[in-house]
């Protein structure tokens, strides 16, 4: 028995918009956190070289990694969301693609103009069409990251991370308060 892929893909985005509200969350709470490691580090032991200064932007690098991919993931889940309106958005785009390229060979073929001044305009029209196309050449494109186990591991990675700055972030509070 076969499943309506529309059906399954229903099913799915309420668990995509939790996941991705909730990725968010975590991500911007960890960014936080980073930021008040990075700060207390900062107050605390202020940079005189460029290597002190280095290791600082080094650390906060470190620090900002596990929230960014976490940020990214969640951008990834907002486009799974999408999706189904894509979708259904494909034949009027692909109308819109298709009259914007008969135009730009209807311009290109044109002779009011001398070829010279026509090229540019018809090859920032097409590079632009093509950007555009993006979307309806691939649509499944959105589902590649949750599909790659790499990807998946890191994200995994990064949520565990971040419960564990908010930790070191409390205790560098305690500390940076403490002394």
């Amino acid at each position: 028995m076969s499943r309506d892929p529309v059906g399954v893909l229903r099913g799915i985005l309420p668990l995509a918009v939790a996941v991705g509200r909730g990725v968010r969350s975590l991500a911007l709470v960890g960014l936080g956190a980073g930021a008040v490691i990075a700060l207390s580090v900062l107050v605390r032991w202020t940079p005189t070289d460029e290597g002190d200064w280095a290791g600082l932007v080094l650390l906060g690098l470190l620090l900002a990694a596990p929230p960014v991919v976490l940020l990214w993931f969640s951008l990834v889940l907002a486009e799974v969301v999408d999706l189904p309106d894509k979708l259904r958005g494909y034949p009027g785009a692909t109308r819109v693609h298709a009259a914007e390229l008969r135009e730009i060979v209807r311009d290109a073929q044109a002779r009011e103009r001398p070829a010279w001044r026509r090229l540019p305009g018809s090859t920032w029209r097409l590079a632009t069409l093509a950007r555009s196309a993006r979307d309806l050449l691939a649509p499944h494109a959105p589902l590649l990251p949750l599909l790659s186990v790499p990807v998946l591991v890191a994200t995994l990675v990064a949520a565990l991370i971040v419960p564990v700055l908010v930790v070191a972030a409390f205790l560098v509070l305690l500390v940076a308060t403490a002394g």
